[in-house]
């Protein structure tokens, strides 16, 4: 077996991986077959360990996230799945606090609730990861990433660096971050910069950004999100609306009647299904309106 030396540094070093994991496990939209071998560390020092054990073997891997815009093909992936949900660890320094890359981002905003810290309520619901969010300057209610990232922990998986990305360094604009344009830099954790509040204040905006959610969004269907980036005039759930596209359906995978910026995945669809809705979608949108709509999702090929 190709992994029988990767096995046993994982054994070796007491990390935890799964074998021909299925990667619909893995992925909010319950899509994917099997990846070769999953690995979970659970310290910052296991990943920069795993990641050069890699790169000096030649083994090809990603780095997963809680894959809630990721899609994976029905033959899965050949190669490592690295899994960050282990690193979930969060902590508080006076008013900010610092988010391992796995630590889900409600998790991050009931810890900031219940240390009477504000600013990051707009993200309660959104279901990612934080390294997912960091890296996707995500956004809602007119709120994004950039509003309260401060400082970004990276590993350059090329050179092994660990360094500080401040401020403006992170590059923000819509949907976009540095991230993006430099594929070798792993995020390890973020600290974001909150403000001190009334608890019960918090509390209430919380709860307000999650009813708005659950009106909006289709969240009884298994879905990785917007499908699709913002254009920069208009919505693409409205262009998609308007194309009479709501409720179109390619084998498993429909396009939300409740928000058509989401394709569901509503009765066992494939990834080929997925594939096939989201280029019909493009090409009608294109036809009519002159738009041509870009992927938010994360196709692994």
């Amino acid at each position: 077996m190709k992994y029988n030396d990767l096995i046993t540094y994982l054994n070796c070093k007491d990390i935890y991986f799964e074998l021909n994991k299925m990667t619909k496990e893995l992925v909010s939209f319950n899509i994917g077959g099997p990846a070769d071998i999953v690995i979970y560390p659970t310290k910052v020092e296991e990943i920069i360990e795993i990641v050069q054990f890699l790169a000096n073997n030649k083994i090809k891997y990603i780095f997963l996230g809680n894959g809630t815009n990721t899609i994976f093909p029905d033959n899965g992936y050949s190669g490592v799945v690295i899994s960050t949900k282990k690193l979930n660890s969060i902590f508080i320094c006076n008013d900010s606090i610092i988010c391992l890359c796995g630590a889900n981002i409600s998790d991050c905003c009931v810890f900031a609730y219940h240390n009477c810290l504000s600013g990051i309520e707009f993200a309660y619901g959104i279901p990612g990861s934080i390294g997912g969010f960091v890296y996707m300057n995500a956004s809602a209610f007119n709120h994004s990433a950039s509003d309260v990232v401060y400082k970004t922990k990276v590993l350059d998986i090329l050179s092994f660096d660990v360094f500080d990305i401040i401020l403006d360094e992170h590059q923000y604009s819509a949907k976009h971050s540095i991230f993006m344009n430099n594929k070798n830099y792993f995020i390890i954790s973020t600290e974001l910069k909150l403000r001190k509040s009334n608890k019960n204040d918090i509390y209430i905006k919380m709860q307000e950004n999650m009813s708005k959610r659950k009106k909006s969004q289709p969240l009884d269907y298994p879905s990785a999100g917007s499908v699709f980036k913002r254009p920069q005039n208009g919505y693409a759930s409205k262009l998609i609306d308007d194309a009479g596209l709501k409720g179109k359906r390619i084998g498993g995978a429909t396009v939300s009647e409740k928000h058509a910026g989401f394709i569901v995945n509503s009765n066992n669809a494939t990834f080929s299904d997925v594939i096939a809705l989201v280029d019909l979608i493009k090409m009608d949108v294109k036809n009519k309106y002159g738009i041509l709509l870009e992927e938010e999702i994360i196709f692994i090929e």
